[in-house]
């Protein structure tokens, strides 16, 4: 026979109340706590084991005896189960995940108290998201940009060549032999190197060995010393200051393609007149795409200064967990050793921790603009965007038939974070100015 589970009585008490959590005392009568040890008691001698007895057959003495520890905690679990969920009902608080137990206190024959929080979705009264303020900077692509572009492209293509003179200058290419040793003068053999090519012009050339080797000659040595900060990746060196003889074996540079129709028959294309069109194009793509990173990120910040509010601290502890393992994917992607990843994590704690509150946060925002302005997708403009990639994935039709049904969720999200922004950029107050393309310094 299963038995009625009946409303347990207890008192509950709020101890702190914000507006996205909760922390509530609860307090349940001696004699309701050793109900359910009796109930849990029973429970247990039905399917209880014990040499010498049928299974169902322990005596209770025995029982009480061999099993106070299960049945304590499934009397516990019970009363906690019947009455949490009770106790925030009667808050009108709606936890978006099951509360958590923070304190318990109960010993047979006492009163049983515990304390547990919870957090909820917080209440968000929209402000000022129409007619947001935006400064939207056009630049247009000039020849000189264009120049540039197909000068880096060239740079690019480049290929190392002996160097018409013999010394050795910022932006030369150095094959260079080199020992290390430490401070006391010892060799370190796992520094040394032979045949170690150097691109002087790299950021990530050490400008010990930069400044050491401008002016040398092929043949010749130099001394350089190189003070690693601490943390430096390579433990071996992180935090040391090292010296280095330095013997230079070769100096190449680069030598770029002419910019002609050869060059651009080995890039794809027909000719250098196609070459030029195509390296536009993409710089006309680039362009429109800084534009709209540049206009999102003045819409999310002026939603996020205008709208400030409470988010549930789990929430946030997820994001910011999500942050980290990015990160540390990428850097470990990389190859950096994993104690200097650790180290960057605890550095960047902070600037996790308000990224994760923003985005949190501004996830809330958007999704209540989505609601109050009926923004859902609906399957025809899905249908859209499916015809639109059939047209341009010809022959592959049923390829994209089958990503659509596989991936609808993100495809849904996608839309809808663009039909959003859409939104609010018709709704924008933009002030559009036009300007020559600057060019790139470096």
């Amino acid at each position: 026979m299963v038995r009625e589970e009946k409303t347990l009585d207890f008192k509950s008490t709020v101890v702190d109340k914000k507006p996205c959590s909760i922390t509530i005392d609860v307090e349940v009568a001696e004699n309701v706590a050793s109900f359910e040890m009796e109930n849990a008691f029973n429970q247990i001698q039905k399917y209880a084991k014990i040499d010498g007895f049928r299974q169902g057959k322990v005596p209770m003495s025995i029982v009480k005896q061999k099993f106070l520890n299960q049945a304590k905690d499934k009397a516990i679990e019970n009363i906690v189960r019947q009455t949490v969920l009770n106790a925030l009902n009667k808050e009108n608080f709606i936890p978006i995940d099951y509360p958590i137990v923070d304190e318990f206190d109960y010993n047979l024959g006492q009163v049983l108290k515990y304390r547990f929080s919870a957090q909820c979705h917080p209440k968000v009264e929209l402000k000022e998201y129409k007619g947001i303020p935006i400064k939207k900077e056009i630049f247009n692509i000039t020849e000189a940009n264009l120049t540039q572009s197909l000068d880096l492209l060239r740079e690019r293509n480049a290929r190392l060549i002996e160097s018409s003179s013999n010394e050795v200058k910022k932006d030369s290419f150095v094959n260079v032999d080199y020992d290390a040793f430490d401070s006391e003068g010892t060799l370190l053999p796992e520094i040394t190197a032979k045949g170690h090519m150097l691109d002087l012009s790299a950021e990530s050339t050490l400008k010990g060995f930069k400044e050491a080797l401008i002016d040398v000659k092929i043949g010749e040595e130099k001394d350089a010393k190189i003070e690693y900060p601490a943390d430096y990746p390579n433990k071996t060196l992180a935090g040391k200051t090292i010296s280095f003889k330095v013997k230079v074996t070769e100096i190449k540079e680069k030598q770029p393609p002419e910019l002609n129709d050869d060059f651009a028959k080995d890039m794809g294309v027909e000719n250098l007149e196609d070459l030029k069109n195509k390296v536009k194009e993409n710089m006309e793509a680039q362009e429109k795409r800084r534009q709209d990173v540049n206009v999102e990120k003045q819409i999310m910040d002026y939603l996020l200064e205008k709208n400030i509010f409470d988010v549930p601290f789990l929430l946030v502890t997820e994001q910011k967990n999500m942050l980290i393992d990015r990160m540390k994917s990428y850097m470990q992607k990389q190859g950096a050793p994993k104690d200097y990843i650790e180290q960057q994590v605890e550095l960047g704690d902070e600037k996790f921790l308000k990224e994760a509150q923003n985005n949190v946060r501004l996830s809330y925002i958007l999704n209540e603009i989505s609601k109050t302005e009926n923004l859902a997708v609906t399957d025809a403009e899905i249908e859209v965007e499916k015809n639109k990639m059939k047209t341009s994935n010809q022959g592959r039709e049923s390829d994209v038939d089958k990503y659509f049904i596989e991936k609808k969720e993100n495809i849904m999200i996608s839309l809808k974070e663009q039909k959003l922004f859409n939104f609010l950029i018709e709704n924008a107050k933009i002030d559009i100015e036009q300007k020559d393309m600057p060019l790139n310094k470096d």
